[in-house]
């Protein structure tokens, strides 16, 4: 067997092709300049805020990404003017994030962009295929896991 039909590496393949279509997407229809990852996280924080404050720690979590990795992007989004970062009454130490108008606005372009990304991923696949490819992908991230 060559590296090359390796599982892990194939998925690693599979996610770098995905990130150049999203983010080639993105570029060509005006996505505001999001990246595919700061797309998720506006879209995340603007669903997720509505019920409670979103901080740092949830975005590692969610993402499952590091904490230099998610600074870095934030950082970038606050420069960007997505997004800014205020701190909690009951915490010093805890800043939430909170989206800006422009990070809505850019939301609200981007949406079917990736609708557009979503259909071309699944094109020539029937449901019951996508459903097994997740539950697959489910199995696999809970053997990563340990």
């Amino acid at each position: 067997m060559s590296n090359t039909d390796l599982l892990g590496f194939r998925i690693r393949s599979l996610w770098q092709q995905i990130k150049r279509l999203m983010n080639r997407h993105l570029t060509e229809n005006d996505g505001y300049g999001l990246t595919g990852m700061q797309f998720a996280i506006v879209s995340y924080i603007a669903r997720e805020s509505a019920e409670r404050d979103i901080f740092q720690k949830d975005l590692e979590q969610k993402f499952d990404i590091r904490k230099s990795t998610v600074s870095g992007i934030l950082n970038t989004m606050e420069r960007d003017g997505l997004l800014l970062r205020e701190t909690v009454p009951y915490d010093a130490r805890l800043r939430k994030m909170m989206l800006t108008e422009k990070a809505l606005q850019a939301k609200e372009n981007t949406e079917q962009v990736i609708d557009s990304v979503e259909n071309q991923l699944s094109k020539g696949l029937s449901q019951e295929e996508i459903v097994t490819f997740l539950e697959i992908l489910e199995k696999i991230a809970k053997n990563a896991e340990g």
